[in-house]
């Protein structure tokens, strides 16, 4: 068993409606249930952007990928878009391959996150 994967929100008030969220440890079948919870609870009833900091997310399985679609449909569903930034290079070529990485709008960093989702202004 994995240990849970940590949701923490990181949010700078410069980011204006975009709830900045990091995830830290490996996210597969053991613990998606909680994350999803987790997640949903850190959300709350958050109706901007999202961008998830992928940095210390050490591994995730197709459970993982299944709860990030999940959670992007919520955020969609309230008017709101999600990007997912530093992903570990296997995690990123595995959304690229499944397509999915248009889908979450994938970038290198949070500041090039910000910057995708709020491109006419100045950061």
């Amino acid at each position: 068993m994995s240990a849970a994967v940590r949701v923490t929100d990181v949010s700078d008030p410069a980011a204006q409606e975009t709830l900045l969220l990091a995830l830290a440890g490996e996210l597969d079948y053991s613990n998606a249930e909680r994350f999803h919870h987790d997640l949903q609870e850190a959300i709350g009833e958050n109706r901007g952007d999202l961008v998830i900091d992928l940095t210390d997310l050490t591994f995730c399985d197709s459970t993982g990928i299944q709860s990030f679609l999940n959670t992007r449909q919520s955020v969609q569903d309230r008017g709101g878009s999600i990007v997912l930034a530093n992903l570990h290079p296997r995690l990123e070529r595995l959304f690229h391959l499944t397509g999915l990485a248009q889908a979450f709008g994938i970038q290198p960093t949070v500041a090039d996150a910000l910057k995708a989702l709020r491109p006419s202004q100045p950061s």
